[in-house]
């Protein structure tokens, strides 16, 4: 019997055991319950003792999930953003109510500085989705951390859809990337790229001006798309993945201790 880790997201639920958090496997639902049979007997088949799960999905599909749980008898916890966090690193949560902030946001500020633990500097967490969140993370003096909040903006898909509905008389045909663009779709796709660039360099050099020298990580559905743009500008930017079920994975950890 083992721990599940489940990151429901808005169009993609990834779920991992407690042992392997780096290799997760990937079910888009966009909204529906369409995989619940064949996810449900895998499942099954493994026999989990707990679940824990993060998940800014729509209701409709947590729901589902949750009744899964409750009709096998399996333990779960949709886990919320807490004002602390202590297991191998000490988190403090400086958001103005901590409560409102995302599950999704503060586990995968847990997971990066979990992971970043060795490296012994504030860190910019950078997560590319849906939305893409860009959030600050302070290394104090006495070892600890605090979240400091961030920045919330569409992601380069979500911009993408929301430029072409919004203008119909736009290309909706995916364009490349150039430094001066000579058509409609690629100067679209600059456009996005440099918006998703701008505001990452924007978050990270407002922390340099304050004293901060923060790591940049990078992760998230559509950081391969902006990760060679970014490094342009972020030599030593850090690409690292699953952010949330490393969040889950230690807490699941210090629950253990």
């Amino acid at each position: 019997m083992t721990t599940l880790l489940i990151d429901l997201g808005n169009t993609a639920l990834k779920w991992t055991t407690l042992e392997e958090p780096d290799n997760p496997h990937t079910v888009v639902h966009k909204g529906s319950t369409h995989f619940k049979d064949d996810l449900y007997e895998l499942w099954l088949n493994l026999k989990p003792k707990k679940i824990i799960g993060c998940t800014v999905a729509a209701p409709v599909v947590a729901f589902s999930l949750t009744k899964f749980f409750n009709d096998h008898g399996i333990q779960w916890n949709w886990v919320r953003p807490k004002s602390l966090f202590k297991g191998r690193i000490v988190l403090n949560n400086r958001y103005a109510r901590p409560t409102q902030l995302g599950a999704d946001r503060w586990y995968a500020a847990v997971g990066a500085t979990d992971a970043m633990r060795e490296e012994n500097q504030s860190l910019l967490v950078v997560h590319t989705g849906t939305a893409t969140t860009v959030d600050s993370i302070l290394k104090k003096d006495d070892g600890t951390y605090d979240f400091l909040g961030g920045r919330i903006a569409p992601g380069p898909s979500l911009m993408k859809d929301c430029l072409t509905r919004g203008i119909p008389s736009l290309p909706d045909s995916a364009g490349q990337y150039k430094v001066f663009p000579g058509g409609t779709s690629e100067a679209i796709i600059t456009g996005i790229v440099d918006a998703q660039v701008g505001l990452i360099v924007r978050a990270q050099h407002t922390m340099i001006q304050k004293g901060i020298q923060p790591k940049v990580i990078l992760a998230g559905g559509a950081a391969k798309f902006i990760a060679p743009y970014l490094k342009e500008e972020i030599s030593d930017l850090v690409v690292k993945h699953n952010l949330v079920l490393h969040g889950l994975a230690a807490l699941a950890l210090a629950e253990e201790q």
